[in-house]
């Protein structure tokens, strides 16, 4: 059996950690025995421990925070010979730089999974750090063209593409309950934004959207599932709610904050929209369409990869309030289309994004690296 230590810095359940317990879950302990170097208290470390992954708790912080770097290097070095690890597996831009810098003074293969795109004009320090780990998963190929150096992707860059649960996230799944809660009647048509929110999710343009909508559609009601993370979030947050306070669409417009039961949520949708700047493999996607839900999403990032424009759902340009209520028009007007729509995304979810392939992927990369030892490519 081979031991994996995992680095990941954050407490809470966002998309990132969503991802990691999925693999944990379907991970063969036979052949692969996972444990976590990270946050020791929170719902992350709650829901690993259910999973029955032993934790090595670290508090990792900024790269710039030069004491407390060395001080995770030496405990990841420590943590991964006392635990007999084959491999440091990364889960993030926060631990890339220790686990990178760990694993090569131990001799051992460094993965770093690379989720998210990096912001315009930002300097992307993984990319220009990359030659300290042995494998970088990235999991869409818009993501992975961040690693490109004078026009060439390097071999130790791949793409692994999200998966999701096909049995959780399923059409024949219940969205009665929800419905019901938020007095949503059966002939209502339901669109709703699922994920933190955040200025980069664009839930200010789907606000937009909405009040674009609201006059033509009586029987149109609008939802967004999830919370503000950090602190500036959580000002963006205050200013849509007064958005809509402003528009009037308090009615129209429904809050339903951080849920733990996002298949019942996803169930209950008819449109699921992703209106982000840019989402290098949105989960919300997968779900959806896993549950057979049209997804209206932006031309941007990892989401054309997934989407397929005008079979699946329909893409936009971002920051396009008129273009996107024209998309959630087009599909309100008609159910014909939601349904072959959201049945040809079932079928490609089927096909191409289940969790089990995506832990194979993952668990063949870790035997290749296993065997072959440290990558300097």
């Amino acid at each position: 059996m081979h031991t994996i230590l995992y680095c990941h810095h954050y407490s809470k359940i966002s998309g990132g950690e969503t991802s990691l317990l999925e693999l944990w879950r379907n991970l063969d302990r036979e052949k692969f025995r996972p444990i976590l170097a990270g946050p020791e208290y929170g719902p992350f470390a709650d829901e690993a421990r259910k999973l029955g992954v032993k934790i090595c708790p670290i508090e990792f912080g900024r790269l710039r925070q030069g004491v407390l770097l060395l001080k995770n290097i030496a405990s990841l070095r420590a943590i991964a010979q006392i635990e007999g690890a084959a491999i440091l597996h990364s889960n993030g831009p926060v631990t890339n730089l220790p686990a990178g810098i760990a694993a090569r003074l131990l001799g051992l293969p460094a993965i770093w999974h690379a989720r998210v795109m990096n912001s315009p004009g930002q300097t992307d320090l993984d990319r220009l750090l990359s030659p300290l780990s042995s494998l970088i998963i990235a999991n869409s190929d818009a993501i992975r063209e961040r690693f490109r150096r004078r026009g060439t992707l390097p071999q130790k860059a791949v793409t692994i593409i999200n998966g999701v649960d096909i049995q959780n996230f399923h059409p024949s799944s219940s969205g009665e309950g929800v419905r019901k809660q938020w007095d949503i009647s059966s002939g209502d048509i339901l669109a709703g934004v699922v994920g933190r929110i955040s200025p980069v999710k664009g839930q200010e343009t789907f606000i937009e959207a909405a009040a674009r909508l609201a006059p033509e559609f009586q029987n149109l009601r609008f939802i967004l599932i999830g919370s503000a993370l950090f602190e500036k979030e959580k000002e963006y947050e205050l200013k849509i709610r007064r958005l809509v306070a402003d528009k009037g669409l308090e009615k129209k417009i429904i809050f339903a904050g951080y849920q733990s039961d996002v298949a019942s949520y996803m169930s209950a949708l008819d449109i699921c929209v992703v209106p982000s700047d840019e989402e290098g493999c949105g989960r919300a996607i997968f779900e959806a369409m896993a549950m057979a839900k049209p997804v209206v999403g932006t031309n941007t990032g990892g989401t054309p990869e997934i989407v397929v424009e005008g079979e699946t759902g329909l893409l936009i340009h971002p920051r396009d309030a008129e273009t996107l209520a024209g998309a959630i028009k087009k599909l309100a007007y008609d159910d014909g289309i939601r349904a072959r729509m959201g049945e040809a995304g079932r079928r490609r979810v089927e096909e191409n994004f289940t969790i089990e392939d995506h832990t194979r992927k993952t668990e063949s990369q870790y035997l290749r690296l296993i065997d072959k030892g440290v990558d300097d490519g």
